[in-house]
C-alpha cells in the first residue's frame, strides 16, 4: 500500500476474498495488508480508486506496458485477451498441447486472477486501437481466489455502461470462462472473438 495516496475507502477490504486487508476507515488510517494471508488475485489493486495498491510482478505499469506493446502495430487486426493464470491461461495451454487450432491474431495478457483486471487496462487497449477485447477466468464457484471472479463481473457491468455512453459498442468487450482443462472451449472463445473483431470497422476503431 503506498500509505500517502490511500484515502481510507476501505474498498479494497471488502473485495479481498481472504479478509487479508484492514483499514480503519473512520480514524482515516492507510490500508494494511496481511501479507501471510494474502494469496495474491491482485483485486484490491484493481478496484482501489487511488491506485494506492501496489501487486508485485503485476503492477499497473507492467500491464499497461503491455498493452501499449502488443498493439503498437497493426492494433485493428488483434484480440486483446487477458487471460487468468489457473484457468482461461492454462485452457490456452491446453488446447496447445491438444493442437486445437484457433486464430493466431490473439494477444495474451497473463494475470493471476481475472478481478486483477484494472479498468483502465481496457480503456486504455481501446484507446490504442483494439477492435475487440476479452477478459477470460474461471467459472463461477471454481475461482482460484474464492468468489474474486464477481468483483471481475461487476466491474465488466460498469464498463459496458460506460462503453456505451463513450459511443463504443459494449459488445466489442468480451467476458467469458473457461477452466484449465477446457481446451476445446478456449477454442470456441477465440473463434467467437475473431468472428466479432471481423464485425468492427476501422471507423468504429478510429472514432
Amino acid at each position: 500500500v503506498i500509505e500517502e495516496r490511500c484515502k481510507s475507502c476501505g474498498k479494497c477490504a471488502e473485495v479481498c476474498p481472504y479478509n487479508a486487508i484492514t483499514v480503519e476507515v473512520k480514524k482515516k488510517m492507510p490500508a494494511v495488508v496481511n501479507s501471510a494471508a494474502c494469496a495474491g488475485c491482485g483485486t484490491c489493486a484493481a478496484e482501489c480508486p487511488f491506485d494506492a495498491i501496489v501487486m508485485n510482478h503485476f503492477t499497473d505499469q507492467q500491464i499497461m506496458g503491455q498493452v501499449e506493446a502488443l498493439l503498437e502495430k497493426e492494433p485493428d487486426i488483434k484480440i486483446l485477451a487477458f487471460a487468468c493464470n489457473w484457468c482461461s491461461y492454462a485452457g490456452a495451454d491446453s488446447a496447445g498441447i491438444a493442437r486445437l487450432s484457433y486464430p493466431t491474431n490473439v494477444r495474451l495478457i497473463r494475470t493471476m486472477c481475472s478481478g486483477r483486471v484494472d479498468e483502465k487496462f481496457i480503456w486504455k487497449a481501446f484507446e490504442a486501437g483494439a477492435p475487440v477485447v476479452l477478459i477470460s477466468g474461471c467459472h463461477f464457484g471454481d475461482c482460484h481466489y474464492i468468489d474474486a471472479n464477481r468483483s471481475t463481473t461487476r466491474r465488466m457491468d460498469g464498463l459496458w455502461d460506460g462503453l456505451e455512453k463513450a459511443g463504443i459498442r459494449p459488445d466489442r468487450l468480451l467476458l467469458e470462462w473457461c477452466s484449465a482443462a477446457e481446451g476445446a472451449r478456449w477454442q470456441t472463445i477465440m473463434y467467437e472473438a475473431e468472428k466479432k473483431r471481423q464485425s468492427v470497422s476501422k471507423e468504429e476503431i478510429e472514432k
